[in-house]
């Protein structure tokens, strides 16, 4: 038996950097789903205050990255979101963001109706399955250290993208492992 893998590294530099439909800030794309179902990225913020253009029926994941953390305010008082701390909300709900500091965030968004999302960060040492079997989409993004897999080696910064099977990592790294769900 022929075991079927789709699996590729995104490096940070072949990331494709696009304005937000706002105008107020960049975000540089990683991957995105087949019609626009899922999307990764990793948006750049300056220190001072901006806000989120709303997107209706898009569930939301936002995760510092970066070295300061950031407030969000969705109309009741800001509430600060710690890095590392994955924040889901509807898109719908624009914010208004303030970044204590220049800082990154690792964006996920997914069609609620036929898409499901979860972030965790893994602390990855002998071996670890990044794993797509039931799911559409499976990422992992090296905040810290490096990943060694068959395909080469994953940088800080860089992503392994699995969209079919699964890739045997190790590190030690510090990982965002991203999963994306059917829900059709």
């Amino acid at each position: 038996m022929t075991t079927v893998r789709e699996a590729r590294i995104i490096r940070r530099s072949d990331r494709r950097t696009t304005p937000w439909a706002n105008g107020a800030g960049t975000t540089a794309e990683i991957a995105a789903g087949v019609a626009s179902r899922w999307r990764f990225s990793v948006a750049t913020l300056e220190a001072g205050s901006t806000f989120f253009s709303p997107f209706p029926g898009v569930d939301r994941i936002f995760t510092v990255i970066g070295d300061h953390p950031v407030s969000l305010d969705f109309g009741g008082g800001p509430t600060l979101i710690p890095r590392l701390s994955p924040t889901a909300f509807a898109g719908e709900r624009g914010p208004d963001c303030v970044a204590e500091g220049p800082t990154e965030a690792f964006n996920v968004m997914v069609h609620r109706t036929t898409t499901a999302a979860s972030v965790n960060i893994v602390d990855i040492g002998a071996a670890h399955d990044v794993d797509a079997d039931g799911r559409l989409a499976a990422l992992a993004l090296v905040l810290g250290g490096r990943l060694t897999t068959d395909l080469g080696l994953v940088e800080p910064g860089d992503c392994l993208l699995v969209e079919r099977g699964s890739v045997r990592v190790s590190g030690p790294a510090s990982v965002v492992i991203a999963e994306i769900l059917d829900r059709t």
